[in-house]
């Protein structure tokens, strides 16, 4: 009986092992994607308060490489953080323009 279970238990431990072994190797595996971002800025009419920055923020954070945004209805502009090559100029000056408000170009 105390064969059977010192059999039992050194298997139990044999697998354990293993399952760790393959998850190590998985991340060795694992590689690291390196993004480059831009910052994009526009000149943005139609805003007047607080209410209109949020808008155009929340408007921008749809589009797919969109990370940042910043907004200011004072100085009327605009401050995109975006993944380069993700995101063009114009997409975003379209969404800005869908929404409601005039870019400057």
């Amino acid at each position: 009986m105390r064969k059977i279970l010192i059999v039992v238990f050194a298997i139990a431990f044999l697998a354990a092992c293993q399952s760790n072994t393959k998850k190590a190797e998985s991340k060795k595996n694992e590689t690291t994607q390196v993004v480059d971002y831009e910052t994009m800025e526009f000149t943005v009419t139609g805003m007047t308060c607080t209410g209109c920055e949020n808008t155009i923020k929340n408007g921008l954070k749809q589009i797919d490489g969109v990370v940042e945004v910043e907004a200011s209805h004072t100085n009327n502009k605009v401050s995109i953080k975006v993944e380069k090559d993700k995101v063009n100029r114009d997409e975003i000056a379209q969404q800005i323009e869908s929404i409601g408000y005039n870019v400057e170009k």
